[in-house]
């Protein structure tokens, strides 16, 4: 089984398109989202019907409750905040009732997927570091856990009573370990690489690896512009941040 996951696509069509036809193309059989379909792009309506296209297994993110309103905008900045007005005002009703039926977490035999951190899922915690990822792993059970948010990828293994992070390339699984993966994100890396972002875990192989791909940043850019989103949003896509 090889199984991709994906994270913060944040209503950007372009990137969430070159990360499926990558996932496609590297043999991807399931996928699961860790929520933020919605958010600072201009295309949360075709982003949302693209996921429910490919996938049932989807988590909750700040962003998509942000835009039902089951999330106080007062912590957002002011960008986050317009876009979270405007992405409202795009949904019909349909789409509303399936974010609202998202959960905040799933578990699927030994792995854990949340769009924050698994303690408290609902108040939006990030797990920026291997501190971080250590008290997440011990909040549960399950050998790996899977989680957004960041928009910063990194892997950690837990090993000898510590946390190592682990470099970038296919990681090979090593017996008895247990890891946590922050999958980055799709539509608005914010690591300094400006490429989508997501998951690959092979199951059969025994892999895990973060996977980046180039996508046309410029069309997305003028989506934002033409939509009359903050120009900012658009700008930041170029440099992943």
């Amino acid at each position: 089984m090889r199984l991709a996951l994906l994270s913060d696509i944040h209503g950007n069509l372009e990137a969430l398109g070159a990360v499926v036809g990558e996932g496609r193309a590297r043999g991807v059989d399931a996928w699961v989202c860790l929520g933020d379909i919605v958010g600072y792009g201009a295309n949360p309506q075709a982003c949302l019907h693209a996921v429910q296209e490919l996938t049932d297994e989807v988590v909750l993110g700040n962003h998509d409750a942000a835009a039902i309103g089951q999330t106080d905008l007062a912590y957002f900045n002011s960008y986050a905040r317009r876009a979270a007005e405007w992405t409202a005002e795009q949904l019909g009703e349909s789409e509303r009732r399936y974010l609202a039926s998202l959960p905040f977490v799933l578990q699927r035999d030994d792995a854990f997927f949340v769009h924050a951190e698994p303690r408290q899922p609902s108040r939006w915690g990030y797990v920026h570091d291997r501190a971080e990822a250590k008290k997440a792993l011990d909040a549960i059970e399950q050998r790996f856990c899977f989680v957004g948010h960041s928009h910063c990828p990194f892997v950690c293994i837990e090993r000898n009573g510590g946390m190592e992070l682990l470099p970038k390339g296919p990681q090979a699984i090593q017996p008895l370990s247990r890891y946590l993966a922050n999958i980055g994100s799709v539509g608005q890396p914010r690591d300094g690489n400006a490429q989508a972002c997501f998951a690959l875990w092979d199951q059969a192989a025994e892999t895990l690896e973060l996977v980046r791909c180039p996508y046309d940043i410029t069309t997305t850019q003028h989506k934002i512009i033409t939509a009359g989103l903050p120009p900012a949003l658009a700008e930041r896509l170029a440099l992943g941040h």
